[in-house]
């Protein structure tokens, strides 16, 4: 049986692809801020998306945002999760 990490190590994503992306961040600004700094990131980058759904965590120390978007390319893929990755709060995006 093949090790978990290890089974989509060498997987590429094959674009354009149409995926469900998850941004988590913590509690450092109300949810209200947050979809907008999320929806400002990828009206940036060019990119339509769907709605911006949110979860707070159990014990609300977090917030997880997911969008349905569609990447072209991975040069755009590349680009989304670097500016992802600025927003305050940040903690992970996949």
């Amino acid at each position: 049986m093949e090790n978990k990490d290890e089974s989509f190590k060498d997987a590429k994503l094959k674009f354009p692809v149409d995926l469900n992306f998850k941004v988590v961040v913590n509690d450092t600004f109300p949810n209200e801020v947050n979809i907008v700094h999320i929806a400002n990131v990828i009206e940036d980058t060019g990119l339509d998306y769907g709605q911006i759904t949110s979860k707070e965590s159990k014990n609300k120390n977090y917030t997880s945002y997911t969008f349905h978007l569609t990447v072209d390319t991975e040069a755009q893929f590349k680009d989304l999760y670097e500016r992802i990755k600025g927003i305050p709060g940040f903690v992970m995006a996949f």
